[in-house]
């Protein structure tokens, strides 16, 4: 008899402590945090040459006589090509920007253009100078093709820079095309 109400006070005592109330962490709302922003593609306005931001420079017809590109090396018809920037508001935190050449028509070892026409033995050059002892390294890394940076803060940061022919052999005559990517990166 004693095993029987030893057992039956067990069983309510446990039979109770499992249906009594659980005490519990406290768990009310203390607040609220709300995250806002924006993104925006605010990036300076580029003109090429004075025009609209996609351009084609025409180079000029260049008689192959007198020995004009008719070794590796050579160059001719440089070309003045700007870029000229404007509207370079709202880049909160950056002072300086810099052009970066991209594409698939950048000769991986002379970093110059590949010609697409009809000529052969030609490329054409991007350069600081009407020579290519100032060519950008096209094939170079961002930040690294010898484009130079302007400040944010100037009235009109421009980038001034020629193109021309380089013979990459004897050159002979014909039609020539090439082109680049270019995008605007900011420090």
């Amino acid at each position: 008899m004693k095993k029987t109400l030893l057992t039956a006070a067990l069983l309510t005592a446990f039979g109770v402590a499992a249906v009594a109330p659980q005490a519990r962490a406290a768990n009310t709302s203390s607040g609220t945090i709300t995250f806002t922003g924006s993104l925006t593609a605010s990036t300076c306005t580029v003109a090429v040459n004075g025009g609209a931001s996609t351009q084609t420079v025409t180079l000029p017809t260049t008689p192959l006589v007198n020995g004009v590109l008719s070794a590796a090396g050579q160059s001719a018809g440089w070309t003045a090509v700007t870029l000229t920037l404007s509207g370079c508001t709202g880049l909160t935190g950056y002072t300086k920007v810099y052009p970066y050449f991209t594409g698939t028509g950048i000769d991986t070892t002379t970093g110059y253009l590949n010609n697409t026409g009809t000529a052969t033995n030609v490329e054409v050059a991007l350069s600081n100078g009407q020579s290519t002892a100032n060519a950008l390294t096209l094939q170079g890394a961002s930040g690294a093709q010898n484009a130079g940076t302007q400040l944010l803060s100037a009235t009109t940061p421009t980038f001034s820079y020629f193109a021309g022919y380089v013979a990459t052999g004897a050159a002979t005559a014909g039609g020539v095309s090439a082109s680049v990517q270019y995008t605007l990166n900011y420090q």
